[in-house]
């Protein structure tokens, strides 16, 4: 229970970083140079908490609110016009990041439980 309470204000707090360093104009938003390497990583790391911290949703639906939340962040700098611009193909990128990002996620899973199953086969010793 303090794991979820952990990853849910992480993921919120990610959240809020997200958008902040997404909709400022000037130095702050461009803390890494390369625009796609900032999608790429917001975009790898807000499912993974988003995961962990509402593990009752499917990845589907994870997937949808990245997907809602990255055109968002692209529907706000297209009416900015203060040195941020929308482009549809930042979406795409989040998007598909956060696909990959989930695909990671559900295998780790998946190794995580068999490696526990396994464990719980053999007598203690």
């Amino acid at each position: 229970m303090i794991a979820r309470s952990f990853f849910r204000f992480t993921l919120f707090g990610a959240l809020a970083a997200t958008l902040y360093l997404a909709l400022t104009p000037g130095p702050a938003g461009a803390i890494v140079e390369s625009g796609a390497l900032r999608h790429m990583m917001a975009f790898l790391v807000l499912p993974w908490l988003a995961m962990a911290a509402y593990p009752q949703l499917s990845a589907w639906f994870v997937l949808f609110l990245m997907s809602v939340f990255g055109g968002l962040i692209e529907l706000g700098q297209l009416g900015m016009n203060v040195g941020r611009h929308g482009s549809w193909l930042d979406w795409l990128l989040d998007t598909g990041t956060a696909a990959a990002a989930i695909v990671i996620a559900l295998a780790w899973r998946r190794l995580s439980r068999r490696k526990t199953e396994t464990q719980d086969d053999f007598p203690p010793t």
